[in-house]
């Protein structure tokens, strides 16, 4: 089976797909790095922090499902490299402006760039490697390498040369993620053309560019949780965010409290990631052998609760040990919420589709940080983790009940082509 679908397509189009998830899957993890450093050097108190933090995904939460109709609509690659210009100038500001609403401006601006790529690597596997398990893990440990080097040279350069080296370095990278999407052939767009002729009835006939918002690209999207398939798979998103949003806003904070530099703070992102890549790569053998519903569920405890006992941990290597376990939740997680999703829906929705499940991923990751925040400001940091935790694993445990009473679930041999559209 690998074999044939190795042959199908090419390594040039796998290459292009797998390098622009490598500089764009592992952007918020790295911006986690830096962000609350720098957010803490502008004297902000905790609750502002999650604010700053938070803000980088207004945009994405607003505007991911244009973001991703937009891909559907035009070339892929395109796409990614303007954002990648438009990213990578807006990261190298940060140090230029080091006031308070500067850092939430430009966060938003950033934070969509950023997202609508990332959503772009994650469409062309579904659109032109057909959403296959193989190249969804291969794409996911692609992302996962890059979130090992990415965060931890983050943390090496902040500690030695500080704020302006730190945002140069992740200017640098963000234009890497948008050029290298340009190695992707024209001629393996052929899905993506399929697409757009099915869209023609819905463009207006004129020859500038469609790049506005349309209320129909907000309410297909929106159309498509009425599909079990999806439905579950914006809920696991959405719920995965606890831990994420802890990993990447307050748990750098208490690091850095408990005495960790930088780099020792980027090293866990980055063991984090190698313990993704890994098992991204399992993806493929484990969606044969596990209803696809059940391992999405499990992966989430996987990624919710190693990280909300941080304050119990002091040792390093004990942080290293739940912070690889996290990222082996992680790193299953995506390629089967991809394979899942791209399963059910049809080729001209997949950019859509993908938007909707980043919309409630950011909104989740906006959320935590400001109830972290909260909690943080009139309790302690070592209780929001533990409340977080608790509210995490209850959401899980009640996902897991819809799962079990729904119909729809029932047959374990249905679960790899769960709503699999005709």
């Amino acid at each position: 089976m690998a074999a044939h679908t190795d042959e199908k397509f090419s390594w040039r189009l796998q290459g292009g797909i797998y390098g622009a998830a490598f500089f764009n899957g592992n952007l918020v993890q790295m911006v986690a790095v830096a962000m609350p450093l720098w957010a803490q050097s502008l004297g902000a108190s905790p609750l502002v922090i999650g604010a700053i933090i938070a803000s980088r995904q207004i945009l994405t939460v607003t505007m991911s499902i244009h973001g991703g109709a937009l891909l559907d609509r035009f070339e892929g690659r395109q796409v990614i490299f303007a954002l990648g210009l438009i990213g990578c100038v807006t990261m190298g500001l940060f140090p230029v402006l080091p006031f308070i609403g500067a850092a939430v401006v430009l966060q938003m601006i950033s934070g969509f760039g950023e997202t609508t790529n990332w959503i772009g690597a994650q469409t062309l596997v579904g659109r032109l490697l057909k959403g296959h398990p193989l190249y969804a893990g291969r794409m996911t440990a692609a992302a996962r390498v890059g979130g090992f080097i990415g965060p931890y040279m983050t943390g090496i350069v902040w500690e030695h040369i500080g704020p302006y080296g730190a945002f140069s370095f992740l200017a640098l990278w963000v234009l890497a993620g948008g050029a290298v999407a340009l190695l992707i052939p024209k001629e393996d767009k052929g899905a993506g053309k399929a697409a757009a002729a099915t869209h023609a009835e819905h463009m207006p006939k004129k020859r500038k560019p469609d790049v506005m918002p349309k209320f129909s690209d907000y309410a297909t999207a929106f159309k498509l949780l009425l599909v079990p398939a999806i439905a579950l798979v914006i809920l696991t998103t959405f719920m995965r965010q606890t831990g994420s949003g802890i990993q990447n806003s307050f748990y750098t904070i208490w690091l850095k409290e408990e005495g960790l530099s930088a780099s020792s703070i980027g090293l866990l992102f980055g063991i984090s990631n190698v313990a993704s890549a890994i098992a991204a790569l399992s993806t493929g053998a484990l969606a044969r052998r596990m209803a696809i519903h059940w391992l999405l569920i499990l992966m989430v405890l996987v990624a919710i609760v190693p990280i909300t006992i941080t304050p119990m941990l002091g040792a390093f290597w004990l942080l290293a040990i739940a912070i690889a376990l996290r990222g082996v939740g992680q790193g299953l997680l995506l390629p089967l919420m991809m394979t899942l999703s791209s399963r059910a829906v049809t080729p001209e929705v997949q950019g859509r589709v993908t938007a909707l499940r980043i919309t409630f991923n950011r909104g989740g990751n906006a959320l935590v940080p400001l109830v972290m925040g909260a909690i943080a400001e009139f309790a302690t940091l070592d209780w929001a983790f533990y409340w977080m935790g608790i509210a995490g694993c209850t959401l899980v445990a009640g996902l897991a009940l819809w799962v079990r009473r729904s119909p729809s679930f029932r047959e374990p041999a249905a679960a790899p082509t769960l709503g699999v559209a005709e």
